[in-house]
């Protein structure tokens, strides 16, 4: 009888043992790849797991984590507080686990993508916005070279805005998801006419050049005034060595519209002693498209024997063989003639823009 007594109080603590959790560990593999400007915890199942590291809030090593009871979410807030910043579900039929982290402003992205500016605005300093909040700013008007840290989730959109400095209308928009990581905005501006991109027709010979050009034609003239209209620019071909000039044959003439577009010609392909200069007439005509401001003096064609374009490709050059550039062209005017009563208006190459505008 004693021995039944004995017995029976043992029973039941074998039962109980049997209600002991015996669920198997599932071990993933945490890696939180990133950066943070504040101290940063990792919480899982209510407990910290991991920190960032020292002064830089370096991500902590990949590390690993037993999920068979805690859930399937993985959070962050900054170290010491209790408000969770974002929170990561955990895949568990994957055993590694990658997660991004980019803290900025208070709240934490799967990444800062990197998104390039190359950007030649004349007259105005520019304004950018993300999600109609400043981004960045140059006052200053001339290029803008800069690469902005720019946070996004996977799946996010983001809206990239620029307008001229202290004004309100937007001059373009860019949609800015993850996958624009290392891209470039690249641009040229002048008053409000933007240019992102230029359809540049292949070479119709490989050994040739183009240029794609918009024509200004109130810049840089003093003494002489635009007349108007569409204009044409005839080419010559000078030597060189001896100056000599002749004309093409057949003629090479390439018109520009007045609304200032942008137009693309093509030079064939010169012998080393030789150049192009060039005249600018009324369109379809041998009549200069200036006149003279002077009462003393005339303008006059010159016939080739005035004005040329020369090149940089890094070096001076007269001729680029197999390129295409893109660029501005503006008038200069030269005095000349027997008594130097004339002056011969030629065309000159003012920016170039071939680093600014997208070729398509």
């Amino acid at each position: 009888m004693s021995l039944l007594i004995v017995i029976a109080p043992l029973l039941p603590a074998c039962q109980k043992a049997e209600l002991f959790d015996t669920s198997t560990p599932k071990i993933v593999e945490i890696a939180f790849s990133g950066s943070s400007s504040i101290p940063l915890e990792i919480i899982y199942d209510e407990t910290v797991v991991d920190s960032t590291r020292g002064e830089f809030n370096t991500m902590p090593n990949p590390f690993k984590l037993n999920i068979a009871k805690g859930g399937e979410n993985i959070s962050v807030r900054q170290k010491g507080k209790t408000a969770i910043l974002k929170s990561y579900n955990i895949n568990a039929e994957n055993f590694k686990q990658p997660f991004g982290i980019f803290y900025d402003n208070g709240k934490i992205y799967d990444s800062g993508i990197k998104y390039k500016l190359e950007i030649l605005a004349k007259n105005s300093g520019l304004d950018f916005y993300l999600d109609n909040q400043i981004i960045y700013q140059n006052p200053y008007e001339g290029t803008t070279l800069e690469t902005l840290t720019i946070p996004v989730n996977k799946e996010q959109k983001r809206s990239l805005a620029v307008k001229k400095k202290g004004e309100k209308e937007i001059l373009l928009t860019k949609i800015i998801t993850a996958a624009d990581t290392s891209k470039t905005l690249k641009f040229y501006l002048e008053g409000n006419d933007l240019v992102e991109n230029l359809t540049i027709p292949a070479l119709k010979n490989p050994r040739g050049m183009s240029v794609t050009f918009k024509l200004l034609t109130n810049v840089n003239a003093i003494e002489t005034k635009f007349i108007g209209g569409d204009v044409d620019l005839v080419a010559y071909i000078r030597n060189l060595n001896t100056t000599d000039v002749k004309k093409p044959n057949p003629e090479l003439r390439f018109t520009t519209p007045a609304n200032q577009s942008f137009v693309t010609m093509e030079l064939p392909p010169l012998a080393e002693s030789e150049y192009y200069t060039f005249d600018i007439v009324k369109k379809g005509t041998n009549e200069s498209a200036f006149v003279s401001n002077n009462s003393m003096k005339k303008v006059n064609l010159g016939f080739g024997n005035y004005g040329s374009f020369y090149f940089f490709n890094p070096d001076f050059m007269l001729f680029l063989p197999g390129e295409r550039i893109i660029c501005t062209i503006m008038p200069a005017e030269e005095t000349g003639g027997a008594n130097y009563d004339e002056i011969f208006v030629t065309p000159t190459i003012n920016e170039y823009l071939t680093n600014w505008i997208n070729f398509q």
